[in-house]
């Protein structure tokens, strides 16, 4: 594999104290960067760059993983909607964004790229409870 793409692929695997659970093919976690709260990261386990390359059952399994992460982060802090995004410019390793929107988020209805917002951390904490929340309603 190429060095480039092994550094870029550790670059989205979050320290464990944002992990929120292994699940069948992937691997959920909270974002860092919090400005939408309750972003998570779906990332999944093998190296892959785009969807038409995973088999059929690796595709739907992926996609499972993300539907059971976008309903525990639904379940637990109720948004308006959710939003999903694929992208891999900056990181070639297939994840998945998973966004929920609140009308109180600083830029709803419009895309989360509309406006620059704040960095907002949250601190250990705060971030240990909303882990915790969202794993509650992982199944």
């Amino acid at each position: 594999m190429d060095p480039r793409c092994i550094e870029a692929c550790q670059a989205i695997f979050l320290p464990e104290d944002y992990r929120i659970a292994e699940l069948s093919v992937s691997t959920a976690a909270l974002f860092p960067d919090q400005a939408f709260r309750g972003r998570c990261l779906v990332t999944l386990g093998e190296h892959y760059t785009e969807l038409f390359q995973l088999t059929p059952a690796m595709r739907t399994a992926f996609l499972d993983d993300v539907t059971r992460t976008a309903e525990a982060v639904f379940r637990a802090l109720k948004p308006i909607k959710m939003n999903y995004e694929l992208l891999g410019n900056q990181v070639p390793h297939m994840h998945w964004h998973i966004i929920p929107r609140f009308r109180e988020d600083g830029v709803y209805p419009k895309p989360i790229w509309a406006n620059e917002l704040p960095r907002t951390t949250l601190l250990p904490a705060e971030r240990d409870a909303l882990i915790a929340t969202l794993r509650r309603h992982l199944r």
